[in-house]
């Protein structure tokens, strides 16, 4: 059958068919689902791959979580073994040396010219005293004896302290 095209002139309009309003093309029940629940796919996607992303940080934050104190032990260990092996060599350090007890100062005669007053040493010079301290340089050198006979003079070395 030829589909045949109105003509606008006077015809019998009996034989034309009109659409109604609301047509809007060929219903397709198929295609007219799937759009409509395209948005809810891509929605229901998008929340499981953020549920997926927010378990997979929290076991990662568990696992850092785990391996942090884990480190601080191992760290804390290697510091006491440190200070255990500085705290051993200090105490041989420390045991280690037998302190030898010095010889008594061997205490020479008062020589001429010198006097020991109530712990003080003096020296006449002239016609002043003057008083001999440890960082005085007076050296006495027996009469008749050699260099080595030859001794500072000092408040300790004639036993005149106090």
């Amino acid at each position: 059958m030829d589909r045949e095209e109105p003509r606008w002139d006077k015809s019998d309009l009996s034989e034309v068919e009109f659409r109604p309003r609301s047509y809007r093309g060929p219903s397709h029940p198929s295609s007219v689902a799937s759009d409509e629940s395209l948005p809810w796919k891509i929605g229901v996607a998008v929340g499981v791959a953020v549920l997926i992303a927010l378990l997979l940080f929290n076991m990662y934050e568990r696992h850092q979580d785990r391996k942090d104190p884990e480190q601080a032990l191992r760290f804390l260990g290697r510091q006491v073994a440190d200070w255990d092996k500085e705290v051993e060599r200090s105490l041989r350090a420390i045991s280690a040396p037998v302190i030898e007890p010095r010889p008594a100062p061997t205490i020479k005669p008062v020589p001429p010219g010198f006097r020991c007053s109530d712990g003080v040493l003096l020296h006449r010079e002239g016609s002043t005293w003057t008083q001999i301290t440890a960082r005085s340089r007076h050296v006495y050198c027996p009469e008749g004896s050699g260099v080595e006979a030859c001794y500072y003079v000092t408040p300790r070395s004639v036993g005149c302290s106090r």
